[in-house]
């Protein structure tokens, strides 16, 4: 296994080709260490080796897994109880609106802001993060407890939750309660008291050559529970070993058998009986191997994967450095900066391609597939049904897309499904020609030729799809803001309302000018608004609470909308004195597409939503 490792991993060189500094391996059974293995450098201006026993490697959200089993602790003796509202636990932080469970954000059902934006500090930085900035933070966007979604913050929370709850900070709480029982002993949640003399370093690659050092990004406290820990690959085969143990590692005992069961229990949230289930933080997979369930991780710097399976008795982790952008930022500048850092070339991505697969190539190597399906409800038997399934057809959107930031709902819009029906009562899913057709297995459950689940259902918050995953939800979107109308209108709108330059010129009779200048001007100052609310609106308004400058771009962005609305109701009052059938033509183009950039801001609900913590 150690020569397949290395071929994979050095040979060919997939290290070398993507330029990526370095990796770890590690693959265990419940009684012993098959591979623990590290590759290439830790840090590469100091010439640092990477180290399976003494480098730490940034997990990222990997680490929620630990957060979980922390959790499933303390449910286990009784201290937390799932089902009640946070609240009662917390002394520090208070979560507003609706009720949210534990078992809620254990399970990715929190629905908090999607943008983390201003959640994460300089290695040398404050972690603390202030309770009026928490007050405006810990707000669910969308109703908790109905479908799963993503949510950091939610597990941000839950850390939050533990250290209010047991008095003990979160990196102490880790080392008591999971990284000494487990024999972790060299993995650290937080900044290390050694400061980087073991970490791995950050870094973003493009490809051989193009190598840049990252700031190595510390998760603040209302975050540390979505992540943060770094481990060695000694530390993992532990901390793996432990799971397969069923919460046992080396006669440890760090879980209890129930407390194991109740973190593992796939019951928690099911989409759907036939679909994947959630367990506590951990998501079931579907690869005909036996019981399969995973975690990934990203954080700048770094990419990890790590998954267990339960019936072959192996699990696996692999992280590599690279091919993540420097920061997890949302800003004008951040996404700048992040094109810039994972524009990859071209000879660099099939080196990547292969560190990336290297869990999936494991399995294919050393387990072999064709067994029953696991991921199903047990008993479960799928018998079709004459459900309707016309109501279901349409564009679905990815469940995580909810945030006060408009720039983090647009980016959502890039995850668009659109479910349609062929002449034979086949589903498929538009642009994704890869899957192929579904055909119904049962109600509401449909499969692929290689035996893929796609699954519907009518929750109390309207209608969803999940493809695959119990976590991998899509929520169908209403018509009236979709981007399938909406974006084009708006960018068509914004580059005719720009030909309103060309009026402005001396020979533009009195009427037509003033019209071109109103709507210039509304324009400059809709656009600076827009700007400045993606740029600061998370870091300014949520996260320091300010009001005068968000009041000022806010200010500045309604006062551009009204300037459009006003130049419009102006043409439409004065259009007989604009000189000429073309004038006139060219009048309500202008004036008509000031109107289409206002409605579509409108039904995006970036106008309006003000102050910007209290709407989205």
């Amino acid at each position: 296994m150690w020569a397949w490792a290395d071929s994979l991993v050095i040979e060919p060189p997939a290290l070398a080709t993507s330029g990526s500094p370095g990796a770890l391996l590690v693959v265990v059974r419940r009684d012993g260490v098959v591979v623990n293995r590290a590759y290439g450098l830790a840090d590469v201006a100091a010439g640092r080796p990477a180290s399976a026993t003494e480098t730490l490697f940034q997990l990222a959200s990997i680490g929620k897994t630990m957060t979980a089993a922390i959790a499933a602790q303390l449910i286990d003796e009784g201290v937390l109880d799932p089902d009640v509202d946070v609240n009662r636990y917390l002394r520090t932080a208070r979560v507003h609106g609706d009720t949210v469970t534990a078992r809620m954000l254990l399970t990715h059902r929190g629905g908090f802001d999607d943008d983390i934006t201003g959640l994460f500090a300089r290695f040398d930085g404050e972690v603390a993060v202030p309770r009026a900035e928490l007050d405006r933070r810990l707000r669910p966007l969308v109703t908790p407890g109905v479908a799963t979604a993503y949510d950091n913050q939610g597990f941000g929370v839950l850390g939050l939750l533990l250290r209010d709850l047991t008095g003990k900070s979160i990196p102490e709480l880790f080392r008591e309660r999971l990284f000494e029982p487990a024999g972790m002993t060299h993995a650290v949640q937080g900044r290390p008291a050694d400061g980087m003399a073991r970490l791995a370093r950050c870094y973003t690659v493009q490809g051989p050559g193009a190598v840049q050092e990252c700031e190595y990004w510390l998760y603040r406290d209302a975050m540390m529970g979505a992540g943060g820990v770094a481990a060695s690959g000694s530390d993992m085969a532990a901390y793996l070993r432990m799971m397969l143990g069923g919460g046992s590692v080396d006669g440890r005992t760090v879980l209890s058998p129930s407390a194991f069961a109740d973190l593992t229990d796939f019951e928690h949230y099911r989409f759907h009986p036939g679909m994947p289930g959630g367990g506590y933080a951990w998501i079931q997979f579907e690869e005909r191997r036996g019981l399969e369930y995973a975690h990934s991780g990203s954080m700048p710097g770094f990419s990890s994967m790590l998954k267990i399976y339960a019936d072959a008795d192996v699990a696996i982790l692999f992280v590599f450095l690279g091919g993540q952008p420097g920061a997890f930022d949302l800003t004008v500048s951040g996404i700048a900066r992040a094109i810039e850092e994972v524009s990859l070339q071209p000879e660099a991505k099939p080196g990547f391609a292969t560190l990336r697969q290297i869990t999936d190539a494991f399995a294919e190597r050393f387990i072999p597939a064709g067994q029953p399906r696991s991921s199903e409800r047990p008993g479960y038997l799928a018998q079709p049904d004459g459900e309707p399934i016309d109501p279901y057809l349409g564009t679905y959107e990815i469940g995580t897309n909810h945030s006060r930031s408009f720039f983090a709902r647009f980016a959502g819009w890039g995850g668009l499904v659109r479910l349609e029906r062929d002449e034979g009562g086949r589903l498929g899913l538009a642009g994704w020609p890869a899957l192929g057709q579904y055909h119904q297995v049962g109600s509401l459950l449909y499969e692929n030729d290689r035996g893929d689940r796609l699954a519907l259902a009518n929750l109390a918050t309207g209608r969803y799809l999940a493809i695959g995953l119990s976590g991998g939800v899509f929520k169908r979107g209403g018509w009236l803001a979709s981007p399938g109308w909406s974006l084009p209108l708006f960018a068509l709108a914004l580059l005719l309302a720009l030909t309103a330059l060309l009026q402005l010129r001396r020979g533009a009779g009195p009427a037509l000018r003033g019209l071109a200048r109103l709507t210039l001007l509304g324009l400059v100052l809709t656009l600076a608004g827009l700007l400045a609310e993606w740029q600061w609106g998370i870091t300014l308004g949520i996260g320091r609470g300010s009001l005068l400058w968000p009041a000022l771009w806010r200010l500045a962005l309604h006062l551009g909308a009204l300037a459009l609305v006003w130049a419009a109701l102006r043409y439409f009052r004065h259009r007989l004195k604009l000189a000429g059938w073309l004038g006139r033509l060219h009048g309500a183009v202008i004036a008509l597409s000031g109107l289409s950039i206002v409605a579509a801001l409108a039904v995006w609900r970036v106008l309006f939503a003000f102050p910007p913590y209290l709407s989205w």
